[in-house]
């Protein structure tokens, strides 16, 4: 809400204690116009229970929110492992805003009818793929969409797959042979053709997940970012670029193909070489492309979101680089990080989408956008996985104040850390790496607080000046099998 206040105090109150961080409440208080672009602090838009209703029950999401508008309504496509069963793939239809994206399920489909003696996917119809121009495919995500007519049945998809030809699926190499494909949609999303592969890494070594698929726009062309090998092996790698003229691949696409040698990667500075072995040049980020990217018309600078997990213990972390030419990309600003020490294993944040604020499609976007990203994603026991959004802001912006960023052993000038008892409120003592009450569960952590038996801590933020402050983060109790919840004023 928008207010005008000068002083704010975030205030956590008892339920029950439990060991550990009982509530996470990342809050921002913005003020006074500057001109760098920043990012706001995080809200769930999605909770574990919505992502795991109905059709959605013991599904691991595997890949980013792609989203598409018909007749004012939104859309999301998500492909999710199904844990239990015969397992694989599964593929949803959700509907909902832009502040709720699992607010209804539509139908949760397999990728594809099979070859009950291969396992190879075969044409048929109630399934996600109908139709599929190679008989050898197994597995197959969406990644990203692209709607030729806004508002139209028409949609293109890029796709990423694992296990071509039936290889992988052993320890050490369970994705096998990967992937950058085209799929084909005529009537809203409901059935789809594989139009078949554009990119694939140089030398074809296994295990190498070629990740995927980021896609812009630029001067006519398709752009899409992937995960490629510098010298035919598994090691040396890098993120690749192949381009191919936008009309020719839809002129294709409804035609049921691919057209022929579309697409090139870019080496030694042109795209000359078949995106489908041939070799590439690196450019300049490095991280989890399991995200999309977005062009901005506001600043006319392009954007792309990369990501790491906390895999082998390295922190985990959401940064989003920016270019002017689509090729050459130089840091922007750090959306998240978080140490691997403070996390599961195998957590942190992945498949992270990139949305116009305003509704525009197809990778494109104005002064604002929204990130979205999900956090946890590997389903563990106790589950706390989420969709959290970040609202980008590429224009003049506003002071922005995060309590995670602003932590310190300081008191003041913005930031007080108090409790409050019967007493009324009381400084806090800083306790080396948080502040502390009187009783020792009084906290105050840089991302969260916890409740004491008889005292509440409380956060307190002092406005630099008069005007008009937009409060934003959300409640969300970080331990869901301890306690009774808290709750929060």
């Amino acid at each position: 809400m928008f207010t005008p206040l000068h002083n704010i105090a975030l205030v956590l109150h008892r339920f029950a204690i439990c060991l550990g961080i009982a509530a996470s409440i990342p809050l921002v208080a913005d003020a006074q116009v500057t001109t760098s672009a920043r990012v706001s602090s995080p809200i769930v838009v999605a909770t574990q229970a919505q992502m795991q209703a109905a059709s959605l029950a013991d599904k691991q999401v595997d890949s980013p929110l792609t989203t598409f508008v018909e007749s004012g309504e939104r859309y999301w496509l998500v492909s999710s492992w199904n844990r239990s069963g015969a397992g694989g793939i599964r593929h949803s239809l959700l509907q909902g805003g832009l502040d709720a994206p699992y607010q209804a399920v539509h139908w949760t489909k397999p990728t594809c009818s099979r070859n009950p003696s291969t396992n190879f996917c075969i044409n048929g119809t109630g399934a996600m793929f109908t139709t599929l121009a190679h008989a050898d495919v197994v597995e197959l995500w969406f990644t990203n969409i692209h709607q030729p007519v806004p508002g139209g049945a028409e949609l293109l998809a890029f796709v990423h797959e694992e296990r071509a030809a039936g290889s992988g699926g052993v320890a050490g190499n369970a994705e096998g042979l990967t992937r950058i494909g085209l799929a084909w949609s005529s009537d809203h999303g409901n059935s789809w053709t594989y139009l078949g592969r554009i990119a694939s890494a140089y030398g074809d070594p296994q295990p190498l997940n070629i990740q995927g698929t980021p896609y812009l726009v630029k001067d006519g062309n398709f752009y899409v970012y992937f995960v490629d090998s510098t010298n035919g092996s598994s090691s040396g790698l890098g993120i690749a670029v192949a381009r191919a003229p936008v009309a020719s691949v839809l002129a294709a696409a409804r035609s049921g193909s691919l057209g022929s040698g579309l697409w090139k990667k870019y080496h030694n500075g042109t795209f000359a070489e078949p995106a489908l072995g041939g070799k590439h040049t690196p450019i300049a980020p490095w991280g989890i492309t399991h995200t999309q990217a977005i062009y901005s018309t506001h600043t006319g600078k392009y954007y792309l979101a990369l990501s790491f997990m906390s895999w082998t213990g390295i922190d985990s972390s959401i940064k989003i680089y920016e270019s002017t030419d689509a090729v050459a990309w130089t840091p922007s600003l750090t959306v998240a990080s978080e140490s691997a020490g403070s996390l599961r294993p195998d957590s942190g944040y992945q498949y992270c989408s990139l949305v116009d604020r305003d509704g525009q499609p197809n990778a494109q976007t104005g002064q604002y956008f929204y990130l979205y990203c999900i956090k946890d994603p590997v389903i563990a026991s106790p589950s706390n996985f989420a969709v959290y959004r970040w609202l980008v802001n590429l224009g003049q912006s506003v002071d922005t104040f995060r309590q995670s960023a602003d932590f310190s052993a300081a008191k003041g000038p913005y930031w007080y850390y108090q409790r409050s008892d019967s007493s009324g409120l009381v400084d806090a003592v800083w306790q080396g790496s948080y502040w502390e009450g009187s009783d020792s569960w009084t906290r105050l952590y840089g991302d969260s607080l916890h409740p004491g038996s008889s005292e509440v801590p409380v956060l307190k933020w002092v406005a630099p000046r008069a005007g008009t402050v937009l409060i934003e983060g959300t409640a969300r109790d970080a331990d869901l099998t301890c306690g009774d919840g808290v709750d929060v004023s």
